[in-house]
């Protein structure tokens, strides 16, 4: 068991306050770093990790900003607003996380390439509409009247 570097009293491993002072406890080793499941599942992540201040990525431009804060901060975040058995088990479900926020979103990317080149190929490409005008001889077109302006040179 680790001791509180403040007041020198046995904590549990995992405690992110001491009980006996109040300190906040500093973060593991493995804990910071880069999550790609914070930056690209931003506010879903934030719900699942009790990270709420990432509920600001659904606000309009502010939210690629904070999806970025999320992707530096997150781990970290996310360590001190949730209980976790161990450093390990942090370390597993943040793998998960980023995981699937990697798959989620090479998957919409080539959903989107398919659905780009499948649409005009069903639909068929409006570039090559034809316009026929069919006429038959001896028809004529109803004539017009036709005003003649005077004119001051004839």
């Amino acid at each position: 068991m680790p001791f509180c570097p403040n007041c020198a009293k046995e904590i549990h491993a995992n405690a992110q306050v001491c009980l006996a002072c109040g300190v906040t406890q500093p973060i593991p080793e493995g804990v910071r770093g880069w999550s790609w499941g914070a930056f690209l599942l931003n506010w879903i992540w934030a719900i699942g990790n009790n990270t709420w201040i990432g509920l600001l990525s659904i606000i309009p431009y502010l939210g690629f900003i904070m999806a970025v804060i999320l992707g530096f901060k997150g781990r970290e975040w996310a360590w001190r607003n949730k209980h976790w058995d161990s450093v390990e088990h942090f370390q597993r479900v943040q793998k998960r996380w980023s995981f699937w926020g990697v798959v989620i979103c090479i998957g919409g990317a080539i959903l989107g390439i398919v659905t780009a080149i499948a649409i005009p190929m069903v639909l068929g490409d409006g570039t090559q509409t034809e316009f026929h005008v069919e006429t038959r001889r001896g028809d004529a077109a109803p004539e017009t009247p036709s005003r003649q302006l005077p004119s001051k040179y004839f």
